[in-house]
């Protein structure tokens, strides 16, 4: 047996070498990679295994692009000092398309530097591109396709053992498992979800990730605060047209042991003082299984303790399930609306009861939960009077936070096939180089991708910064916290300041108003990121452009 030497590769998620860093709608954010923690759990304890590491790339996400000219002195250097000096196997996680251009960089100059290592990829991306990439990359030596926990730890004991043997769901140069249009064999999905969450430390720098995961919410405790992100189940019933997620994860739900779930949490706050989760499952369902969830999640005791939901389905939502989650002390919630109109809900099968939906956010909020909502714009055939009917919706429905994001083509999805068969995109890497979740790299014959872009974020401004619900609500304590939170993650945002100064006069506190002025007036001269916002000042007061355009 030749015990082996594994070296997990973590891409960020968008590429540095193709994002405007002076765009203030790229929003970098840094987010633990569950699926290689995962992964690394199952081998950690296996006989064949000498040594796993993880070469993170993502972790340095908020410099990469701002202290390297070139991505490629970057990635040298990276190698140089990579965890394990000389990896027999190593496992690139290709989660996203957007990832794409960092990884065809990388992924030449890993094998450069390891020409005896397999090279093996996998994530939702490479799920749905086997063909292409390994026809396009001959440095890649297997493909998996979907969950990869049971798939890798038979794949890394074949290559200790010096055997040769099919493993389900892994495609290699000679043996591409194609099993219909677009469609290659996969793995089974995992049943066992538990995870021994001790591991993380062998594979990632954990204060810098406790310290810096940050995903915007209407939190109502400061960034400061260490967090961390965790999945309780995965898989997610629903056919929405623009998800990919089911490709990998199947559409029944899992669930890990929910006692689990809290032994994580509680070894999480002791190690790194983490008093913030976010969870991230893509739903919450059965609905049973949430209520057990949040019953189970209301006896925790720690201090100050903070639960973040990224998700919740309206259709799914009931009364009963917004107490449970009251009752858990989680005081934020999200819901995924995605469009206001009943002819796109049918179109992209998303089929959220936008009545419903109404009643849903109003409870949650007589309850004391702010609510953010998200919507898309964009899709194939999405008229700009449909898009301006989601507009309308989100103004009406009067949530706390709306978040409007562009709909990117993911491969794997039916959207994905309607650009193609409209024309508006080509099958391949071109289509892949969005920088940013409202952002997209085609014009279709409704309208630009420039234009689109400029609607999904003028319009955040306007619902969320010149009208937002707290300040006209008059609820100026947590506007106030919200905006100072934002501006600690978005220091060039001059709409967020505009919010604070606004907030500031309303309550009398001229000086500080005055103060933000200043600092408005500052970025203005000094900031790239802060001077890009004059295209949206239209929407400010005529006092604040004046000073600002002095």
């Amino acid at each position: 047996m030749n015990k082996q030497d594994v070296l997990f590769v973590n891409l960020p998620p968008v590429s540095p070498s193709i994002s405007d860093i002076n765009d203030p709608t790229t929003a970098d954010a840094l987010s633990p990679p569950l699926g290689i923690l995962y992964l690394a759990d199952r081998i950690k304890d296996c006989e064949f295994i000498n040594s796993y590491g993880c070469l993170d790339f993502a972790v340095d996400i908020f410099r990469i692009a701002s202290e390297y000219d070139m991505i490629e002195s970057y990635i040298g250097e990276k190698l140089a000092h990579a965890v394990i000096e000389t990896p027999t196997v190593i496992a690139v996680s290709l989660m996203f398309s957007s990832s794409y251009e960092f990884f065809k960089i990388a992924i030449g100059q890993i094998r450069e530097r390891w020409n005896d290592a397999v090279i093996m990829v996998g994530g939702i991306h490479a799920s749905n591109t086997v063909e292409f990439l390994l026809n396009t990359h001959q440095s890649i030596d297997y493909v998996t396709c979907g969950e990869g926990e049971e798939a890798f730890v038979e794949f890394v004991e074949m290559m200790a053992m010096g055997t040769k043997k099919d493993i389900l769901g892994v495609h290699s140069h000679d043996n591409l498992k194609i099993v219909g249009p677009n469609k290659y064999e996969q793995t089974n999905v995992v049943q066992n979800l538990d995870i021994d969450y001790t591991i993380y430390p062998n594979l990632l720098d954990m204060e810098k990730y406790t310290s810096e995961t940050i995903m915007f919410s209407l939190s109502r405790t400061t960034l400061s605060i260490p967090s961390f992100t965790i999945m309780s189940s995965r898989g997610c019933p629903n056919r929405c047209s623009f998800c990919a997620s089911h490709t990998v994860h199947g559409y029944i739900p899992r669930w890990r042991d929910l006692q689990n779930v809290v032994d994580e949490i509680y070894w999480l706050n002791k190690a790194y003082g983490v008093k913030k989760i976010y969870l991230i499952d893509d739903n919450f369902l059965p609905k049973s299984k949430a209520v057990e969830l949040f019953a189970v999640l209301s006896n925790i005791n720690i201090k100050d303790f903070e639960i973040v939901i990224q998700n919740m389905s309206i259709n799914a939502m009931s009364h009963e399930i917004i107490d449970k989650i009251v009752f858990a002390g989680i005081n934020n919630i999200a819901y995924a609306i995605e469009t206001g109109s009943k002819i796109v809900q049918a179109r992209i099968n998303k089929r959220v009861n936008l009545e419903k939906a109404f009643d849903i956010v109003r409870y949650s909020q007589t309850k004391g939960l702010n609510v953010r909502c998200f919507y898309i714009i964009g899709f194939p055939n999405e008229t700009l009077k449909e898009m301006q009917e989601t507009i309308e919706y989100a103004k009406q429905l009067e949530a706390d936070w709306s978040t409007f994001n562009v709909a990117v083509p993911i491969p794997g999805t039916e959207m994905y096939a309607e650009f193609i068969e409209l024309g508006a995109i080509e099958d391949g890497p071109g289509s892949w180089t969005a920088t940013s979740i409202r952002d997209r790299s085609f014009n279709t014959k409704v309208i630009s991708g420039k234009d689109i872009k400029q609607l999904a974020y003028k319009t955040n401004l306007d619902i969320n910064f010149i009208n937002n619900v707290s300040i006209k609500k008059h609820d100026y304590e947590s506007a106030e916290l919200i905006f100072l939170n934002f501006i600690k993650s978005f220091d060039f945002h001059i709409f967020a300041y505009d919010s604070l100064r606004r907030i500031y006069k309303e309550t009398g506190r001229l000086q500080q108003a005055k103060g933000i002025v200043e600092k408005m007036k500052e970025l203005m001269k000094t900031n790239a990121k802060a001077k890009s916002f004059r295209i949206y000042f239209d929407l400010l007061d005529d006092d604040i452009r004046n000073q600002l355009e002095e």
